[in-house]
């Protein structure tokens, strides 16, 4: 009766030990979820973009000629002049003064003069004084114009049409020549700028296309044409870029911050592509990615070589179009393991609710 007893011990022991051998067992027939996307292929032209802002193409500081007490100025900030329109006057009394004084003493040498040539045509005066009484009238004349010249440099006009930007003196405030009374915008023409990395400054050779967009303007690409580079760069080893909009109706005003696109060849290969970096996965010191073929994930060497200007990685080999590579779930996978694809939501049904 003891024999007996221990045969369902060792049946119960048997069965237990082939549970735990089942449970090390992988078991190939559990179909796994992935997410996959398809490699993009890369075009020979990148875009790069950079900051940049709007500026006149003039900004003129405009100043007197000569020094005097400002009598009136009749702009004000913000307003509209027209190309001749006076923008200040100095008080020009002491100015005038002069100007009589001058016209005086050549009105008087002038008479003077005449008489003499009288004398000297009947060779009855030397033809040296003459000469100097001559000469004389010739210095006083240039000092009747000069001073004739300063009565106009009293009135300020503006040289173009445009818009003041600032007043920097008011009434009554002396001012020296020079000195910068009115800065005046002039906004029938305006300018793009930009800095540019040292890196890329190196690669100009392969810009091809230049454009800006702002979202104050329907952040459409306003086409732009380069004018021109400081080819030394600045402490921060920056160089500036200057553009003008290709056509004058670009609606673009100074001030603007816009973002400037500048279209490279790239020169890559046909056959490159782009993914996402969490698709990619080393082992042994060599890049992979998972790719699905008919239900069945299979590890494909890659090789990379660099980033895009999206943030993603630049395969050169080991991909094509078509493929389906994995990139969400890919941590569990082993070579041929089932595997169902989830498909990406749509628009309409934003988190894969419905």
């Amino acid at each position: 009766m003891k024999s007996y007893s221990i045969l369902p011990v060792l049946l119960a022991v048997s069965l237990m030990a082939g549970c735990r051998e089942g449970a090390n067992t992988d078991d190939r027939s559990t179909v796994k979820n992935v997410k996959t996307v398809s490699p993009t292929l890369l075009s020979d032209i990148t875009v790069r973009t950079f900051p940049g802002v709007v500026k006149a193409v003039h900004e003129i500081n405009l100043g007197f000629k000569t020094a005097g007490q400002i009598s009136r100025i009749p702009v004000r900030e913000g307003g509209y002049v027209r190309e001749g329109d006076v923008i200040a006057e100095l008080d020009c009394k002491d100015y005038m003064l002069q100007l009589d004084a001058s016209q005086i003493q050549y009105d008087q040498l002038k008479t003077e003069v005449e008489r003499l040539e009288t004398l000297f045509q009947r060779n009855s005066l030397p033809a040296n004084d003459y000469e100097k009484a001559k000469a004389g009238l010739d210095a006083l004349s240039v000092m009747l114009q000069a001073n004739k010249n300063t009565i106009e440099y009293t009135t300020l006009r503006s040289p173009v049409s445009g818009y003041v930007q600032s007043v920097n003196f008011a009434p009554s405030e002396m001012v020296n020549a020079g000195t910068p009374v009115v800065t005046l915008v002039d906004v029938s023409a305006v300018k793009v700028e930009t800095e540019l990395p040292a890196s890329l400054y190196l690669r100009m050779d392969d810009f091809i296309d230049y454009a800006c967009r702002t979202n104050l303007a329907g952040n459409e690409d306003i086409p732009l044409i380069f004018t021109g580079i400081n080819r030394k760069s600045n402490s921060s080893q920056l160089h500036k870029m200057t553009f003008t909009p290709a056509s004058a109706a670009a609606r673009l005003a100074p001030g603007m911050n816009v973002e400037i696109r500048i279209s490279i060849n790239g020169k890559t290969a046909g056959t490159s592509y782009s993914l996402p970096a969490q698709t990619v996965f080393s082992e042994n010191d060599r890049t992979y990615v998972w790719v699905v073929r008919n239900g069945e994930v299979k590890k494909c060497e890659v090789q990379t070589g660099g980033v895009n200007p999206n943030g993603e990685l630049i395969i050169v080999s080991g991909v094509s179009g078509s493929d389906a590579v994995v990139k969400a779930g890919l941590r569990t996978l082993r070579e041929n393991d089932r595997v169902h694809v989830i498909p990406e939501a749509t628009a309409t049904n934003k988190g894969g609710l419905l």
